[in-house]
């Protein structure tokens, strides 16, 4: 009797203790599950704040640019038009060759500045961005420098192209923009090549110039033009890569999945 109470003594208490055991178990994998959770919350809640500080700069940036170009579209432009108005009035007039000679080369120099200007104007404004599309509102970039500083520049499309949406559109387009900017300024290069690789899953965008380059120690991470590139890239969700080899030039890759681009929520789009 006593040896069968034993038994179910010690069946009884290690059952009871495999329940305990079991309980602290899964107690212990509600609790890291609901700790994970919350992290995941949190680090959720920084990306959105980081973000949305972001897109507040960018916000900013856009209507810097539009405040620009409708000054320069409005009142730069129009002056120079009267002026070049003006020039007319005096070549007609005058009757002296050398008058009349010096009036048609002010009259050819404030063309190309009215152009250039008009140009200018275009590619800072986010609505011609949207109206003109990626690729003609690259072209357009790339027309000023050729103009203005005389230097080869193309585009080159692969792949069927296909729409973005507009607020993807201008970010990729401003990183592309920086790039160039970037190139000219600091590289003095003779030639600016743009490619833009569509495929069904992914979007290309290379930036080669043939400039001076810089060796690896030189590269500063913390410079505005390229913190701006990285901050664009990262709410387009892709990655972009800048290698250089002094005296050999340098290349931007930017690669975004079309998945990405497509999935991209309201509140990581940058407003017109």
């Amino acid at each position: 009797m006593n040896d069968h109470y034993a038994v179910m003594v010690f069946i009884l208490g290690s059952l009871t203790l495999t329940i305990l055991a079991f309980t602290l178990v899964i107690f212990l994998i509600v609790h890291k599950k609901k700790r994970f959770q919350h992290l995941l919350e949190k680090q959720q809640m920084e990306n959105n704040y980081q973000n949305q500080l972001l897109l507040s700069r960018l916000e900013v940036q856009e209507q810097s640019f539009k405040y620009f170009s409708e000054e320069i579209h409005d009142n730069v432009g129009q002056l120079l038009s009267m002026v070049k108005m003006q020039l007319y009035s005096i070549r007609s007039s005058s009757r002296e060759e050398d008058v009349v000679n010096k009036a048609n080369g002010c009259t050819e120099l404030l063309g190309k500045a009215i152009n250039d200007l008009r140009n200018i104007s275009h590619t800072m404004s986010s609505a011609f961005v949207s109206n003109a599309g990626l690729a003609h509102a690259i072209e357009k970039d790339l027309e000023y420098i050729r103009s203005a500083k005389e230097m080869k520049c193309a585009l080159h499309v692969q792949g069927e192209e296909y729409s973005l949406g507009n607020e993807k559109e201008l970010l990729i387009f401003r990183i592309i923009q920086e790039g160039i900017a970037n190139a000219v300024k600091h590289a003095a290069p003779t030639a600016i090549d743009v490619y833009l690789s569509y495929s069904p899953a992914l979007l290309g965008v290379t930036i080669t110039d043939n400039g001076s380059g810089f060796v690896a120690s030189e590269k500063t991470t913390g410079g505005i033009g390229l913190n701006n590139m990285h901050m664009r890239a990262g709410l387009l969700n892709g990655t972009l890569n800048v290698t250089s080899e002094k005296d050999k030039g340098t290349s931007i890759k930017l690669e975004i999945g079309k998945m990405e681009l497509m999935n991209l929520s309201a509140d990581q789009q940058v407003e017109k």
